[in-house]
């Protein structure tokens, strides 16, 4: 996942590309309703054209346009849309600007979607007899094109409020339709009001909805679901989890500048494992049996990195591309960019530098596509574009990624009224089947924080006080008690929200919406902390920081020995695991979804300079991440995973390697599938010295992550389309069929991943609980291993007819 960590400690931020993690706050829903007024004036609409002297007759038209339609729609209205405003944001203008343009999607709804899984199924099994004959995109849309009925009746509610012009104001797809205009026009579409948002971090501003948005229930028939209206996806507090950053550490016995100076001797090592080999293109390539001599020579052939807010510098590419002595895409005009350089704009890189130097050196001399996205799109927005691209990367490669469960809390697609993160979930993956069924690859990062996770899950997995401050930093080694339960007195939630919203599990639900809730309070650890840790002097009672500024609990009494005390409205007390606080494990999407290949991470350990075995990627064994893997919450296991999946069940069982069983589901969708190396990636980037971050001078540094994973197996598949395409074959498509396939029939073309490899920490706090790989088979932990690149060729090239 994403290199960069964003997190909440008071209201720090967690994403995680692999991945990219907001953590959105949940406002109280506003749920009157009203036309807005945007000159202050209280009389109707008509009175209202009168003091607006440029929209007199628009908007006399409009009257009379709605007044029409409202003979065929009833008043009755529902909420479509609501705002979630994270803490960071504050509100600028309380009233936006109605001349202000605003753009926003209506989802309609889709046809034929058993057909679309018929055509993605048979296409992407190596055992049809249709394998690899892919559909174009304009049979694709004609499959699953919305009803005249439903485009008719949203477009012609559209025009009731004046937004009539199908050139510039709407623009019309198969399924969905963009809308961009005003919002004056926007606020009288849905009944709603706008204002204008201010970052308080980087001082961007956004209009966006102040309340809910309605339309007529009628109109519910034919569509999913809008989105555009409310998204808050934007990154903030970032710590690099490279660096090995020290924080200060509190506790009731110092307050002064001490509390930064820490007791190596004391201290957890931070070492990066035995001898910690340096992850180099040339070390991949002689691990994995990649001949050095194939490179790209199809000019058909393409790959892409999809990136959220995030930017590479072709200066560190050149020179990552020179030193490696890598045919360099950038300087031979290899590279196409597609979204705007963000650079120096309050955006990232690193993610972006690691993504585009190594997909491109696996993948060496194939046309690469950096594609990017603003902080205000999500998945469902890449693939609306990709959709659309005349020529899209046949490899797609993507390190971002966030619970399952919160993929409205993204997006803000999704309702709090009608519709939910399954729906979201739901009409991505449909999206994801038109990509397979074109013919192309998508390889997703499965996480950096384990089973557990990180970001957007709910804490309830107990911490393992044996394994205290893995990652080093903090001042002591061993806790007796190290996490403590916070909870909100004033339970003011609304049908909306679960209870469980209003306790924080800290630590380990940092990142969760509970403790986003309580810690966005900063007088909860300032005052509050201070006031629980001076009751239990007792137990030393402190929090400590370690390498990445995340929280740990330091105690020498046991959590039932703990004093509890109550701070006006929150209540400190001991933390006891219970089924219903939460789920243990949370899935990241869209890596669980069946759709996608999801890529785990793997680390060697070495002695002398070599490679004596390969693990998963944990921060037990030195690495700076865990490699997520587990089941979705919801997703039905697809059928091409199902004998993998209940091998590894068979033997577990049998082992007693099992957490409890009321933590998981073993019929839903298992991740990742497969896994490569994802720990000490060397990468160069821009130290923006001379203001250009697109120039050297560049700066060498050691990266994590499954996001590290990803786009290094994403260049080598599409080494193996350039084969293909050269010998008149199609390219691979959807892997996953084809994966699991050749884990019956060449087991050997993977390394199985054994040893003492778990995924039961996160990147900081190791639970009690977790998943643990199994011999010749797949696991939740590195899927079906990692692969030898010319087994894997060879087998390709054989089952689509090649000699070799």
């Amino acid at each position: 996942m994403k290199v960069i960590v964003y997190y909440f400690i008071v209201i720090y931020l967690i994403n995680v590309c692999f991945s990219l993690k907001p953590i959105e706050q949940q406002l109280q829903p506003q749920l009157h309703h009203f036309n807005i007024n945007y000159n202050n004036n209280n009389n109707n609409n008509n009175n209202n054209n009168n003091n607006n002297n440029n929209n007199n007759n628009n908007n006399n038209n409009n009257n009379n346009n709605n007044n029409n339609y409202n003979n065929i729609f009833n008043n009755e209205k529902v909420i479509v849309a609501h705002p979630k405003i994270p803490p960071y944001w504050s509100i600028e203008n309380e009233i936006s600007n109605p001349n202000d343009l605003i753009s926003f999607k209506i989802l309609l709804k889709q046809n034929n979607l058993d057909k679309l899984k018929y055509y993605f199924e048979e296409i992407s099994d190596p055992k049809s007899t249709i394998y690899g004959e892919y559909l174009n995109i304009e049979d694709i849309n004609k499959l699953v094109k919305s009803s005249d009925e439903d485009i008719n009746k949203v477009i012609d509610y559209l025009k009731s409020f004046g937004i009539v012009n199908l050139e510039k104001e709407i623009k019309l797809f198969s399924d969905y339709i963009l809308v961009e205009t005003t919002i004056e026009k926007v606020s009288s579409v849905f009944n709603s009001k706008f204002s204008n948002y201010k970052n308080r971090n980087n001082g961007k501003t956004r209009n966006r909805l102040n309340g809910p948005a309605y339309l007529p229930k009628q109109l519910l028939n034919s569509i999913d679901f809008i989105t555009g209206l409310s998204e808050f996806f934007e990154q903030t507090f970032k710590v690099e989890n490279y660096l090995n950053n020290n924080n200060n550490n509190y506790n009731n016995n110092n307050n002064n500048n001490n509390n930064n100076q820490i007791n190596n001797e004391n201290s957890n090592s931070y070492n990066g494992g035995l001898d910690d080999i340096l992850i180099i293109p040339k070390v991949l390539k002689s691990y994995y049996n990649v001949p050095n001599e194939l490179i790209g020579k199809c000019e058909e052939n393409r790959i892409g990195v999809i990136a959220f807010n995030d930017y590479f510098s072709m200066g560190a590419l050149e020179l990552f591309d020179e030193i490696f002595n890598i045919t360099s895409a950038a300087s031979k005009g290899n590279i196409t960019i597609i979204g705007n350089d963000c650079l120096g704009k309050g955006c990232d890189q690193y993610e972006s530098d690691l993504d585009i130097q190594y997909i491109t050196a696996m993948g060496e001399n194939i046309t690469t596509d950096f594609i990017s996205f603003n902080d205000a799109q999500w998945i469902l927005d890449y693939l609306h574009s990709v959709l659309e691209m005349k020529n899209p990367p046949l490899v797609q490669s993507i390190s971002y990624g966030w619970a399952e469960l919160l993929q409205c809390d993204v997006s803000n697609g999704c309702s709090t009224f009608g519709y939910d993160s399954k729906q979201y979930v739901d009409r991505t993956n449909s999206e994801f089947q038109k990509l397979a069924t074109l013919g192309i690859s998508v390889l997703v990062s499965s996480g950096d924080d384990g089973a557990p996770s990180l970001g957007g899950s709910s804490g309830n997995c107990p911490i393992d006080g044996t394994v205290y401050c893995p990652t080093g930093g903090c001042n002591h080694t061993k806790t007796m008690c190290p996490e403590f339960t916070i909870y909100n007195l004033n339970n003011n939630n609304d049908d909306n929200d679960n209870d469980n919203n209003s306790y924080c599990f800290f630590p380990m639900g940092i990142a969760s919406i509970g403790c986003t809730n309580i810690l966005g309070d900063p007088s909860v650890l300032d005052i509050g902390m201070k006031i629980f840790s001076e009751n239990n002097k007792q137990c030393n009672l402190a929090i400590e920081y370690d390498r990445t500024n995340l929280p740990h609990v330091y105690s020498e009494c046991q959590c039932k020995e703990l004093v509890n005390v109550t701070f006006r409205n929150y209540h400190f007390t001991q933390y006891q695991f219970k089924e219903d606080n939460g789920a243990l494990f949370v899935a990241e999407y869209p890596s669980s979804s069946p759709f996608v290949t999801s890529v785990g991470a793997t680390q060697f350990i070495s002695r002398d300079e070599k490679i004596t075995t390969e693990v998963g990627c944990t921060i037990l064994q030195g690495a700076k991440i865990t490699t997520g893997g587990g089941f979705s919450s919801f997703q039905s296991q697809p059928k091409y995973q199902q004998l993998a999946v209940q091998e590894f069940f068979n033997y577990s069982k049998s082992n007693s390697f099992l957490p409890p069983s009321f933590s998981y589901s073993s019929t839903n969708r298992g991740v990742p599938d497969i896994s490569m190396v994802g720990h000490n990636y060397k990468i160069y980037s821009s130290d923006g010295n001379n203001k250009d971050f697109n120039q050297c001078p560049c700066k060498s540094l050691p990266v994590d992550g499954t996001s590290c994973s990803s786009p290094t197996l994403a260049g080598l598949i599409g080494l193996i389309n350039d084969q293909l395409l050269l010998n008149g074959k199609s390219q691979l498509g959807f892997l996953n069929p084809l994966l699991y396939q050749m884990a019956i029939d060449e087991p050997r073309i993977f390394n199985d991943i054994t040893g003492d490899s778990s995924n039961r920490c996160s990147r900081s706090y190791c639970c009690l609980y977790g998943w643990s790989t199994s011999p010749n088979t797949w696991d939740p932990v590195t899927g079906l291993g990692s692969i030898d690149f010319n087994l894997f060729l060879s087998y390709v090239l054989k089952l689509k007819g090649i000699k070799i």
